[in-house]
């Protein structure tokens, strides 16, 4: 039995990291463990920002991770997070480095990037209804004014900009050589 990859999708709020996942995940036949199981379940509970969500969702991120170090070898993982490079985002990410390491498995990172326009424009599209995510575009403006995008060594940066969620997933499986370039 192969073991299969472990893959990690990070990029700015509203870039397209769930939607790209969840066609990527539907390809290989794996599973996405996107970003926001973790928040929806701490803002059902918490006000958003506080340290009692902040506990829960680091919780609920350990727990799933255990979970997913339990999948079959061959089922591959799809993970999605939305991190600013800065020292709380190291301990978060190493959970993936963990995983992959854990599993024997073939790390692969990506991190989808865009034009502030098109981001603010994704943001606000009303099928992001509901849950954790944000819709607000002037929070997002002020994110990407003061943050600063956390992309891992050996990453892949890809401009998502003027891509539909489909070709995006289709440039990842390439890289994966999953898919003819």
């Amino acid at each position: 039995m192969s073991v299969a990859p472990v893959i990690h999708i990070g990029g700015w709020p509203g870039v397209g990291k769930m939607t790209i996942g969840r066609i990527l995940a539907e390809a290989l036949g794996g599973r996405l463990i996107h970003n926001h199981l973790m928040l929806d379940a701490a803002r059902a509970i918490y006000a958003r920002n506080t340290p009692e969500s902040a506990a829960m969702r680091e919780e609920v991120r350990h727990l799933i991770f255990d979970h997913a170090r339990r999948l079959p070898k061959d089922v591959p993982i799809v993970l999605t997070d939305a991190l600013a490079d800065e020292p709380a985002a190291l301990p978060l990410f190493q959970l993936t480095l963990d995983l992959a390491n854990d599993r024997n498995a073939p790390l692969y990172l990506f991190v989808l990037d865009s034009s502030v326009e098109e981001n603010q424009r994704r943001l606000r599209d009303p099928s992001r209804k509901g849950g954790a995510k944000l819709m607000d575009a002037n929070v997002l403006a002020s994110i990407r004014q003061t943050d600063t995008l956390f992309v891992p060594d050996e990453a892949v940066v890809l401009d998502v900009s003027k891509m539909a969620a489909q070709a995006a997933a289709n440039e990842i499986l390439t890289h994966l050589g999953k898919v003819d370039g």
